[in-house]
């Protein structure tokens, strides 16, 4: 079971926007941060069960491996970069990511994948 949820992203309406709606659909407590460097302290002080990085950047993969690494809670991918040829999609399992998630895509998806990641389920990918 889900009860919070660390959402990271660089832009901070965004990260707002997917705390309140988690907040509301899933009624989990959430916590936003900007970076995963802001990540690994926040779990380091308040732990997650999942955390969902939105990732803008391609230095985030290997931020993404370093949150991964530390296997406090598993992190799921939520990207804009799609390739037909799975590049991101590998990058983000590369990176030891638990799930990969394209966007757009609905907010029902989200909660879904982070339902599943949260049950122990591992590689999800939502394209």
């Amino acid at each position: 079971m889900v009860g919070h949820v660390l959402v990271v992203s660089g832009d901070a309406e965004v990260a707002t926007m997917y705390g309140h709606w988690l907040e509301g659909t899933m009624g989990v407590r959430t916590s936003c941060v900007s970076t995963c460097a802001d990540a690994e302290q926040a779990l380091e002080r308040h732990g997650a069960d999942v955390v969902l990085v939105d990732v803008t950047r391609w230095q985030q993969w290997d931020e993404c491996r370093r949150l991964t690494a530390r296997q406090v809670a598993p992190v799921v991918a939520l990207t804009g970069w799609v390739a037909a040829d799975g590049r991101f999609r590998r990058r983000a399992f590369e990176s030891g990511c638990a799930a990969f998630v394209a966007k757009p895509c609905h907010p029902r998806a989200i909660v879904s994948i982070l339902h599943r990641v949260s049950a122990g389920e591992r590689r999800l990918v939502l394209m």
